[in-house]
């Protein structure tokens, strides 16, 4: 065999070394490394340019987006979208369209033609479900109300991505007359769909029934398998003209059907994401700054124009929802910025020649723009919203009071308006609804407040008294007798939100007894300084009942076990 070139190994060394670097240098300061691949790519790109040949680095990048999506169809669960499904069909329908539309009018004002700025609207309408996700899941919000519906109409964006990339797939820059243009979308979509629909029917059945067969016999020929599955899907997705990230997509839901399906995902994740970095990476590295530089006041003011839109369509509509201001503001900070999605679309259109490489640049620049400042702007989400809240109230206080009395606050006519000796619980979601069950179970008299409308509207048709109303405001611990009640519980899963129950109530009522939720470790002592006097880590308690269960089973008395929960629980801080 031929020896291959030292300088070949030396510059695979760099490219990587280079994103590794950024990665680690940006998990450090708690952003998600996917950001520091694309900025270390950006660096390889214009410092080390010509060290690798191109091509190579394409084909690479290129493999890494097809198992990116086989990964995100394999992730995608369609039954979990069918429980939220009004609001995110109805908000995901809405959003897509009138980002669309709206950014679509903002490109063209910054000097795109007609058609690329619908380009750029789609491709700029979907949000980033793999640094969204991430960020949910880091932050424990994944089995909240808002944690599911963000993921909920993440992976309605996702299916959305078909019909975008068979439209961005058609299009080249030699069609010239509209008309033609959108014959050749409406054939485009509609040939491909027909065919997609035969094979998911047809798949729906049989690959479940495929896989599960090979699995029986051996998991090492699952594994090769998965491998020539994905070959296979490949090439039946060429030689129908399907674009062959769309069929990709589609094999990752049909595998997603199989009882193999975690098996799979835990042995393709890890070539996933080698080859996703190396596509990050790629993605950086065809930004050219020399080229750019010029433009950067403009990007800057593209970028600040598109990630506003988006913002406000999305408080808007879930506005219209009827969720209270503090949810869709959130919610609208959750799914503000672009997809990475857009870098797969963005550069088939610049290989179709559809954009000048200048264009290109500035919009893929918007979009890594918009990634970097995500994590930054979720994790400040609570004090960003509080802040809004006390400029309206300094500047335009009858916004404020309208916010405040008719959108965020309902008031309920008590069974019993003379309500004493009762707890109140701040939050009636999962932990909440479950703690006001045992209570109703227990004939202990109790008020829910929650600033969810729809589990308001839930709750009540269960005959729960509730009231409509954020937590944190004086008023509504106030209206629910707080200065009357024996204890109050905190189930809300926001940080800022749990230190402002806390203050307030006691506040209201130095006497209550208030109980806590945490999420993490360090937070319990902050909330103890603060006046909690019971703090409860969900996942520290979930792991004592299974020790407890553990240590019964090893025989210890009562007592034994009292004294290894009462050092374990020392040691972790929880007393």
């Amino acid at each position: 065999m031929k020896d291959l070139p030292p300088s070949l190994f030396f510059s695979f060394f760099l490219y990587l070394l280079i994103p590794f670097l950024g990665g680690y240098f940006f998990k450090r300061l708690k952003f998600p490394p996917i950001i520091g691949y694309m900025v270390g790519g950006l660096l390889f790109g214009n410092l080390f340019e010509g060290f690798i040949a191109p091509d190579i680095i394409t084909n690479f990048a290129y493999f890494g987006i097809i198992l990116l999506l086989f990964t995100i169809g394999l992730e995608t669960n369609l039954e979990r979208m069918f429980v939220l499904k009004k609001f995110i069909l109805v908000g995901g329908l809405l959003q897509i369209a009138l980002s669309i539309f709206f950014i679509s009018l903002l490109s063209i004002l910054f000097g795109f033609s007609f058609l690329q700025a619908l380009l750029i609207g789609v491709a700029l309408s979907a949000s980033s479900t793999t640094l969204v996700a991430k960020i949910i899941q880091e932050r424990g919000e994944e089995s909240s109300f808002m944690g599911e519906l963000a993921i909920g109409i993440l992976m309605f964006q996702d299916l959305a991505f078909i019909p975008f990339i068979i439209i961005f797939s058609t299009l080249h820059g030699n069609n010239s007359n509209p008309w033609d243009v959108a014959k050749d979308i409406i054939l485009g979509i509609g040939e491909s769909s027909i065919i997609l629909c035969i094979i998911y029917l047809l798949g729906r059945k049989t690959v479940p029934y495929v896989f599960n067969k090979v699995a029986r016999v051996s998991r090492e020929l699952l594994n090769l398998f998965i491998i020539l599955f994905i070959f296979f899907i490949g090439f039946i997705s060429l030689q129908f003209k399907i674009p062959i990230l769309v069929g990709m997509f589609i094999a990752g839901i049909l595998v997603s059907q199989t009882l193999e399906h975690y098996h799979i995902f835990s042995q393709m994740r890890p070539l996933r994401d080698l080859l996703g970095i190396i596509f990050f990476a790629y993605i950086g590295t065809q930004i050219k700054v020399a080229g750019i530089i010029y433009l950067l006041p403009q990007i800057l003011l593209f970028t600040f124009c598109i990630l506003l839109t988006k913002a406000l369509v999305l408080l808007i509509i879930f506005l219209y929802m009827r969720f209270s201001s503090r949810v869709a503001f959130s919610l609208a900070i959750f799914l503000f910025q672009m997809s990475e999605n857009a870098f797969i679309l963005l550069s088939l259109a610049f290989s179709n020649k559809l954009f000048t490489s200048e264009q290109y640049s500035m919009v893929i620049s918007s979009v890594l723009l918009s990634l970097i400042l995500t994590p930054v702007l979720i994790s400040h989400k609570e004090v960003m919203y509080f802040f809004m809240r006390s400029v309206l109230k300094k500047y335009v206080p009858s916004i404020e009071l309208f916010i405040k009395n008719s959108m965020d606050f309902e008031k309920t006519t008590f069974e019993e308006e003379g309500m004493t000796g009762h707890v109140i619980i701040c939050g009636y979601g999962r932990v909440g609804a479950f703690i006001g069950r045992a209570l109703t179970l227990a004939h202990v008299p109790f008020i829910a407040i929650d600033y969810n409308f729809h589990t308001v509207e839930r709750a009540k048709r269960q005959g729960i008294t509730i009231l409509y109303g954020d937590p944190t405001d004086m008023d509504v611990l106030s209206f629910a007798r707080v200065e009357h009640a024996i204890a109050l519980i905190s189930a809300v899963p926001e940080r800022i939100s749990q230190e402002s129950v806390i203050l307030n109530a006691k506040q209201l009522n130095p006497r209550i007894v208030l109980i806590s939720r945490v999420h993490t470790q360090d937070h319990q002592q902050q909330l103890r300084d603060l006046g909690a006097h019971i703090v409860v880590q969900p996942e520290l308690e979930a792991s004592v009942s299974i020790i407890k269960k553990i240590l019964y089973m090893k025989g210890f008395t009562k007592e034994e076990m009292l004294s290894q929960m009462r050092h374990f629980k020392l040691e972790q801080g929880a007393l």
